[in-house]
């Protein structure tokens, strides 16, 4: 009897090894074909999925994918984050990502195509404000150009260094949608590298 009280007490509470906090884990060689992601945290680390859709006030990390991308074989297809969700992406391999709504995502690491924008920003001076994709990166990152216009952004990712070079689609520019360069904010800032590298140099004022 005892042991089998052990059994559904542990059938109550997954584990998910390292990830107590997380709601569901897509781990390594699970490939899964759809997520609608209503609530809590989602991860994804070693799996993959042809698309993951987060809505509500949801949130999503991915710190590693399976490869190679393709459809039932590895990486996201398309991942989407609607409403209020927010992404956390540190590595793995994705076709495409989408920002919808008010929807925040964070990119540190890892292949990412291509990025699709249905949002809007706030325009100062013409110059963007109020922007919902953040790209941490070294600086020396660079805007790619297609016939004059900002069409993707190339660089080394801020913590590992390694490369990165992202697209960005025009599909939602002809519904009014401002450009995915527009909704883009490189961090650092040039000028907080600047001041980081400074502070190396300013003397220490000893604490008695």
């Amino acid at each position: 009897m005892k042991s089998m009280l052990m059994l559904f007490a542990c059938c109550l509470c997954p584990a998910y090894g390292g990830y107590e906090y997380a709601d569901r884990v897509i781990s390594a060689g699970e490939y899964v074909p759809g997520v609608d992601w209503l609530s809590g945290t989602l991860v994804v680390d070693g799996g993959g999925a042809m698309v993951i859709e987060a809505l509500a006030s949801s949130k999503v990390e991915v710190y590693s994918t399976s490869t190679p991308l393709g459809t039932g074989i590895g990486g996201i297809m398309d991942l989407c984050i609607d409403d209020n969700s927010r992404l956390d992406y540190y590595g793995g391999v994705t076709e495409e990502l989408v920002t919808y709504r008010n929807a925040v995502a964070h990119l540190q690491g890892g292949r990412i195509d291509g990025i699709s924008s249905a949002q809007y920003v706030t325009w100062v001076d013409d110059e963007p404000t109020g922007q919902h994709i953040f790209i941490y990166a070294r600086d020396g990152w660079e805007w790619k150009y297609e016939n004059g216009k900002i069409r993707g952004i190339a660089g080394s990712w801020l913590d590992s260094g390694t490369p990165f070079d992202i697209r960005f689609t025009t599909r939602y520019e002809a519904h009014g949608f401002d450009p995915v360069w527009a909704n883009v904010k490189v961090v650092p800032e040039p000028a907080t590298l600047l001041l980081m590298g400074l502070g190396a140099f300013l003397p220490h004022r000893r604490r008695d």
